[in-house]
C-alpha cells in the first residue's frame, strides 16, 4: 500500500481521531482566546492544523509500515 492510498479506519481508530480533533479544537479556541491577533497566532494555528493532520494520519495508517 502506498502512503498516498487512503484506507478505511475501524471504529476504535475513528474514536481516537475524533478525540484528537476535539483536543485540537479546544487548543484552537484557547489560542484564539489568549494570543493577540497577528503573524505568530496565525502561524500557531497553521501548525496546529498540521499537527492534527499528521496525528490523524498516524492513526489511519497504523500498521501500514509493518
Amino acid at each position: 500500500m502506498s502512503r498516498l492510498d487512503s484506507k478505511p479506519v475501524d471504529e476504535l481508530q475513528l474514536k481516537r481521531i475524533q478525540d484528537l480533533n476535539v483536543a485540537a479544537k479546544y487548543l484552537e479556541y484557547r489560542i484564539n482566546e489568549l494570543c493577540p491577533k497577528g503573524r505568530e497566532r496565525k502561524i500557531a494555528l497553521q501548525r496546529l492544523e498540521e499537527v492534527a493532520m499528521w496525528a490523524n494520519k498516524a492513526i489511519a495508517f497504523e500498521g501500514a509500515d509493518e
